[in-house]
């Protein structure tokens, strides 16, 4: 039943980021007017509103005007929808991460989302979020030291404890290491190619994630992303659609990563541990 109730919750979050979506590039407030249909400005009434069932029931079309709504909509409800269920599955029910952790992390994914549909559209990455994500980081390891907890020590019993200090520290260590990283392929990329490879808006996104999941878990994300991003690029290869100088947004890559890593982050963490002790011994 809580696994179902996180579903649903994420649904209806989803719904709400498909607003911030729209208005946020735009600079219209999230808040208000309410729902209305982009193209007519009608009125959305609750019932048609309702997340992915209003969208099918209404076959994809406005009442008002019979326009045709993207499928952007049901898709950002679906993937919110199941972003929440994974992490409540893997992290609360089978690793006994605290409630607190759980919405820093759903918080987290729910910014990456709406950053990377724009992203997508827009190419920017827009400061509101990744800002605001770098100072809710660092403010809420302060207020809740368990987001920096060792993986694995939630149910352990005597779990090792962290500090709020300690909790701050790892955050703000996690904004420098992971946004330091992707400026360093800015700096490398613009002399190698002479142009920008990577935008400053994937710098600050990088750092929004570090400063929520830490550096260690950052670093597996700034590794992993690539691999989903040649896959993409593969792909527009082998359909003759990738051409000299074509622009591939990188937020999404960024955030597919990160998504991927925070439900496994115990044996990401682990294996990079064991690459620095390894690397540590043949330093020695």
């Amino acid at each position: 039943m809580l696994l179902t109730l996180a579903v649903v919750f994420g649904l209806i979050m989803g719904s709400f980021l498909n607003v911030c979506i729209l208005r946020i590039p735009r600079n219209e407030s999230i808040v208000w007017p309410g729902s209305h249909c982009s193209r007519c400005g009608g009125t959305i009434v609750w019932y048609d509103n309702i997340p992915l069932v209003s969208y099918f029931l209404l076959k994809g079309r406005c009442r008002s005007c019979s326009g045709e709504i993207s499928p952007r909509y049901p898709l950002v409800e679906a993937l919110t929808g199941l972003m929440f269920g994974v992490f409540f599955y893997s992290l609360v029910l089978k690793a006994g991460v605290p409630l607190s952790v759980y919405a820093a992390y759903c918080l987290l994914g729910c910014a990456l989302l709406v950053s990377s549909f724009i992203d997508v559209e827009l190419y920017v990455i827009p400061n509101e979020i990744t800002y605001l994500g770098m100072v809710f980081g660092p403010v809420f390891s302060f207020i809740f030291p368990a987001l920096h907890r060792p993986p694995g020590s939630y149910v352990a019993v005597g779990a090792m404890e962290v500090g709020r200090w300690d909790a701050l520290a790892s955050s703000l260590c996690g904004i420098l290491v992971a946004g330091g990283l992707v400026l360093m392929f800015v700096v490398l990329g613009q002399i190698a190619l002479r142009r920008e490879a990577m935008g400053m808006g994937d710098v600050k996104l990088m750092g929004m994630i570090g400063g929520i999941v830490g550096w260690k878990l950052s670093v597996m994300v700034f590794f992993i992303a690539p691999f989903f991003a040649l896959l993409l690029s593969l792909q527009l290869l082998l359909r003759g659609q990738l051409e000299k100088g074509h622009k591939i947004p990188y937020a999404p890559f960024l955030s597919i990563a990160a998504l991927v890593a925070i439900p496994l982050q115990g044996p990401l963490i682990r294996f990079l541990d064991s690459r620095i002790y390894i690397f540590s011994l043949l330093w020695s």
